[in-house]
């Protein structure tokens, strides 16, 4: 039985048996299968690209190396530097050079975002939803998610549109959550590019076309995505929204199951591939 696996965020999508419960003909005998996962799971932590940049220059800079960075942080960032207040706010969250302190980190992070600082609002939004600073506060996330998506930030753009599928801090809204999918797929991001093939295979917040479902599920597998080279397969082997194409199926469900796609190792069995 072939599956499709879908990539919708916040979604665990490795489920077989169950019909496809909008736009049935995407594929006779195929599964489109979405099983809701209440797991809070956005894109990114708060400030950890930051923190490990600290954290790779411990060998580098010393004690005494760390005293002068905080020193000089502390004073920019009083001063109303952004990039040294996110800095000081990335340093009190992991602890670096100053006692691990998240409400301290927080302050400083949101005075970074205030002026307009985009890896400080995605941090915010990150720290909010997950409840990491001590109150989890999912209308706060999603303005702060917001802010840096409407910035043109391709992780916020991404978390927002989870926000707002499942309803978090938001009013649950598909179209609005394929908008944000939308402008993060267009940047290039091939996490975004699987989801909106899926939403468009599913008739899920956007009107069922499958083409439109093949062109994002094949730039997402061009990025090596594997739930989106094994959606692509899927569609090929079924000529849905492309010409059928066993060979083209074949070689999208190969380099799905390299990177351990279950579902595509079947398929190929099925195929008689080994």
């Amino acid at each position: 039985m072939k599956s499709y696996v879908s990539a919708v965020p916040l979604f665990v999508l490795l489920v077989f048996g169950m019909a496809c419960p909008v736009g049935a003909d995407v594929g006779a005998g195929s599964k489109v299968v979405y099983e809701v996962d209440s797991r809070l799971v956005l894109r990114g932590g708060a400030a950890e690209g930051n923190a490990a940049e600290f954290m790779d220059s411990d060998g580098l800079v010393g004690d005494n190396g760390k005293k002068k960075t905080i020193t000089w942080c502390r004073k920019a960032a009083r001063n109303g530097n952004a990039q040294a207040q996110y800095d000081l706010g990335s340093m009190y969250y992991i602890g670096w050079g100053v006692e691990k302190d998240k409400s301290e980190a927080i302050i400083w992070f949101r005075k970074a975002a205030e002026l307009g600082h985009i890896p400080a609002q995605n941090a915010l939004g990150l720290i909010y939803s997950s409840g990491e600073g001590g109150r989890q506060d999912n209308v706060e996330a999603a303005k702060w998610f917001r802010m840096a998506a409407e910035q043109g930030d391709v992780d916020a753009q991404y978390n927002l549109g989870c926000m707002y599928y499942n309803g978090w801090g938001v009013e649950q809204d598909k179209h609005e959550a394929a908008k944000w999918c939308h402008k993060a797929a267009a940047q290039g991001d091939a996490q975004a590019q699987c989801i909106l093939g899926a939403m468009y295979a599913k008739n899920d917040g956007v009107n069922q076309d499958l083409a439109e479902a093949i062109k994002w599920f094949r730039r997402g597998a061009e990025q090596g995505n594997p739930i989106a080279q094994h959606n692509l397969a899927v569609l090929y082997e079924d000529g849905k929204g492309v010409k059928q194409d066993k060979q083209e199926a074949i070689k999208w469900y190969r380099l799905a199951a390299r990177q351990g796609v279950t579902q595509s190792q079947e398929a190929l069995a099925l195929l008689g591939e080994h």
